[in-house]
C-alpha cells in the first residue's frame, strides 16, 4: 500500500510540475505581450496584474510537491552534522514530524479558505475572474505536497537512511 501511494504521489507531483511549467510559460507570454503593448502600442493588457497574481499562486503551490519529491528545499544544518548517527536519525524524524504538523495546519486552513471562496463566489476586481479555480488548484498542489511529507515521515521512521535532508 505504501509503495502504491508513493508511486501515485510521485506521478501527481510530476504532473503538477509540468502544469507549473505551463503556467510559468503562460505568465511569461502574458507579461511579454503586456510589455510590448505598453511600450510599442501605448496600451497594456487589461487585468494583467490580477491574472498574473492568480497564476503565481497556482505556480508556487504546484511546484511544492516536486520540490519535496527531489528534496530540493533549502536546509540549514547547524548542529545535525555533530550528532552521532542515532541522534541524527531522531533529529530527521522530529524534523519530518514538525513539517507534517505545520503543513497539516496549513492544509486545513487552505481547505477552509477554498470552501469560503466557493461559497462566496469571489471574483477579481477588473476582469471578474472567479477565484475558485485557482483556490482548488492551490489546494490540490498543497495536498500532494502534504502527502509526500507524510510518506517521507513514514519512510524516515521505517527505513533509516542516516543522511540529512537536502544536499
Amino acid at each position: 500500500m505504501l509503495a502504491f501511494l508513493e508511486k501515485l504521489s510521485r506521478q501527481a507531483a510530476l504532473g503538477l510540475a509540468w502544469f507549473a511549467a505551463a503556467v510559468l510559460v503562460a505568465i511569461m507570454m502574458l507579461t511579454f505581450v503586456d510589455v510590448i503593448g505598453r511600450n510599442f502600442l501605448g496600451r497594456s493588457l487589461i487585468g494583467t496584474v490580477e491574472t498574473v497574481s492568480l497564476m503565481m499562486g497556482v505556480l508556487v503551490f504546484s511546484g511544492l510537491a516536486v520540490t519535496e519529491l527531489n528534496r530540493g528545499h533549502i536546509v540549514v544544518e547547524t548542529f545535525q552534522g555533530l550528532f552521532p548517527k542515532p541522534l541524527r536519525r531522531t533529529s530527521m524524524v522530529v524534523n519530518s514530524l514538525l513539517a507534517v504538523g505545520v503543513a497539516g495546519l496549513l492544509l486545513n486552513q487552505l481547505f477552509a479558505k477554498t470552501l469560503d471562496v466557493l461559497a462566496e463566489q469571489e471574483f477579481t476586481m477588473i476582469l471578474k475572474l472567479p477565484y475558485w479555480p485557482a483556490a482548488i488548484l492551490m489546494l490540490i498542489g498543497f495536498a500532494v505536497f502534504f502527502l509526500l511529507l507524510v510518506l517521507r515521515l513514514i519512510r524516515d521512521i521505517i527505513e533509516p537512511r542516516g543522511q540529512p535532508h537536502g544536499d
